[in-house]
């Protein structure tokens, strides 16, 4: 009996299977691919990348609650130069696409990103965080007004 294929196609982008990591769960991937293969997901979907580099919010930033967790990291990353030479070769290995979640406080640096990272070999697709509640200036502003999200 053959395996139903699990493919699908999401803007354009192919992917064996349908699942993919949300993108502030999974950091860079470099920490989950110790434990998973990382070529066994539809895709993947690296955490928020800004413009420079990002500390994020102060500690504490994880709460346990009876009914999971809350969470408070924001945008850490080490920007933009950095994903490009350091974090975004590991990724190329897989055979997996790469999905670039990006984060801005306008929407001047998202189309910075976007334009920076448009043909990049090894990245599939980009993600926009327009809903991260966790910052002063942009992410949730964008997803709340919907003339800014378009």
């Amino acid at each position: 009996m053959n395996k139903p294929s699990m493919s699908v196609e999401i803007a354009g982008i192919k992917m064996k299977n349908p699942v993919m990591p949300a993108s502030g769960c999974f950091g860079f991937g470099e920490e989950y691919a110790k434990f998973i293969d990382l070529n066994a997901l539809g895709a993947i979907v690296v955490k928020s990348v800004t413009l420079q580099p990002t500390i994020g919010n102060k500690p504490p930033r994880v709460c346990e609650t009876p009914a999971g967790m809350l969470n408070s990291i924001a945008w850490q990353n080490p920007g933009l130069d950095v994903f490009l030479k350091e974090k975004l070769p590991f990724l190329r290995q897989f055979q997996t696409p790469v999905i670039v979640n990006l984060a801005g406080k306008t929407v001047q640096e998202y189309g910075d990103l976007a334009a920076e990272l448009e043909g990049v070999p090894g990245i599939a697709g980009l993600e926009l965080n327009i809903s991260c509640p966790n910052v002063e200036e942009g992410g949730v502003a964008f997803g709340t007004d919907p003339v800014l999200a378009a």
